[in-house]
């Protein structure tokens, strides 16, 4: 009896993992989820598929909101209670009561030790690797999981994996002294060994035959083609991301990959987790998190009102409405991040200042955005917008002689009524009036009317002045 890989089947239980991989591919996580399964069911020993049913599990919960996290917390309460009893079950059974756990939540710790010690039963201390590493995904910062998971590589003679593990708990605790004894032995054995490429229990590694194999698959995930061939990378990665969960390049290349096949969402989730690995410095990954998640928002937006435009009832359309506001909110939101993104790299460009504030100003954040746009002031490009949005932002806060004040420097320095100086002219017309300076404000409004009468409702201002 050994493990089994997907050419191990039989053409029944290869067509459902066909399926499976389909189902995924399209972003039908639950019904992938199902066929897998059914398959582990009946060919438990299959670790490979274990492995990818896993990585579906992980991308979808990553993908849920706080509040469907909190609501799918009280369902694994639930059925993690059925498990207290399952040491008395056979190890095939146990197995199937833990996938139950884990297809609600993959780092649910006692399914997860389920399956270890299930699978070390059969007779595969593998499973106990596979879980472990699944574990440590969920808490890389336990040192307790990473010290199994390491001293279950070196039972599997996997010396490599066994000094990298070490090494994080190292990176965690440098005192830790066991950690220190295990990776003076991990590092002696892996230098006996000739490359490490040997590692047993890593399904992923045993398939790739050679070194030079494995070369030639890293470098065609840069050039994939075919959903089918992506999908074996993002599988290849992830396994990868597994051993290393702090190292942002298998992150990196998952989300380079789910980017490929249009998927946004879990391309951005992939690609938070390689900024978050690597300190949050990385600011061209942070940009291009942003811009991922402006692309998906617009393009949300355009599906809700697209759909919005093809409602009759007005209740449905009053629902649609109230999603497309949201949405522009969100969107909003995004254009902040970025712009606050932008600020962190170039701290020193005006422009990057000024679009920070003016997003802030957009989001109701009026007393940052007020000490941005200050400091954007010195960019010519970018003065009057700032002047303008300053002044904006200071009527925002009640603080309307500061308003008048930037708005009155703006309409100075501006040489051309046009519609950046309308606008500033206007705006100082309204918080003239908020001060109570009616003629002031009066005069504002007149001087737009001179050049364009049809401009917002001076006419009706200027000429109501006149009793008419």
């Amino acid at each position: 009896m050994s493990l089994k890989l997907e050419r191990d089947l039989g053409a029944g239980p290869r067509g459902i993992v066909g399926r499976a991989k389909a189902a995924f591919q399209s972003k039908n996580y639950d019904y992938a989820i199902n066929l897998m399964q059914s398959v582990l069911k009946d060919e438990p020993l299959y670790l490979e598929g274990r492995r990818f049913l896993r990585a579906v599990e992980i991308t979808k919960y990553r993908g849920l909101s706080s509040f469907n996290r909190q609501m799918i917390g009280m369902k694994v309460g639930s059925a993690a209670m059925k498990l207290s009893n399952v040491g008395k079950k056979e190890p095939n059974e146990q197995l199937v009561l833990a996938e139950e756990v884990l297809a609600l939540d993959p780092f649910q710790a006692k399914a997860n030790t389920i399956v270890a010690e299930a699978g070390t039963k059969l007779g595969f201390p593998e499973f106990r690797a596979f879980a472990y590493e699944t574990l440590a995904e969920g808490k890389p910062g336990d040192k307790a999981i990473l010290n199994t998971l390491a001293s279950t590589y070196m039972e599997l003679k996997d010396a490599m994996k066994a000094e990298k593990t070490y090494e994080r708990i190292l990176e965690i605790d440098p005192r830790d002294g066991d950690a220190l004894s295990g990776l003076k032995n991990a590092s002696a054995a892996h230098a006996s060994r000739s490359g490490g490429w040997e590692a047993a229990g890593s399904d992923y590694r045993n398939a790739l035959k050679s070194k030079s194999e494995s070369i030639e698959l890293e470098q065609a995930s840069k050039v994939v083609k075919s959903t089918e061939a992506i999908d074996s990378q993002i599988a290849i990665n992830f396994a990868k991301h597994q051993e290393q969960p702090t190292n942002p390049v298998h992150s990196r290349a998952i989300a380079q990959l789910f980017a490929q096949k249009n998927d946004l969402a879990s391309a951005i989730q992939w690609y938070e987790h390689a900024f978050e690995a690597g300190n949050r410095v990385d600011s061209a990954l942070e940009k291009v998190i942003g811009d991922l998640k402006l692309k998906k928002s617009e393009e949300e937006l355009q599906e809700l009102q697209a759909a919005q435009a093809e409602q009759t009832d007005p209740e449905v359309q009053a629902q649609y409405a109230a999603a497309v506001e949201e949405k522009i909110k969100e969107i909003s939101d995004v254009r902040l991040f970025q712009a606050e993104a932008r600020v962190r790299a170039h701290p020193n460009d005006g422009e990057y200042h000024f679009a920070f504030g003016e997003a802030l100003y957009n989001a109701g954040q009026y007393k940052r955005a007020t000490e941005e746009l200050q400091l954007s002031l010195k960019q010519p490009s970018v003065r009057y917008l700032a002047l303008k949005f300053m002044g904006m932002s200071f009527m925002k806060r009640g603080m309307l002689d500061f308003a008048v004040k930037q708005l009155a420097m703006a309409e100075s320095e501006l040489p051309t009524m046009d519609e950046l100086k309308k606008d500033i002219v206007y705006n100082l017309g309204l918080a003239y009036e908020a001060t109570k300076q009616t003629d002031k404000a009066l005069e504002q409004w007149k001087k737009i009317y001179e050049i364009d009468m049809s401009y917002r409702d001076v006419a009706q201002r200027v000429e109501a002045s006149y009793g008419e």
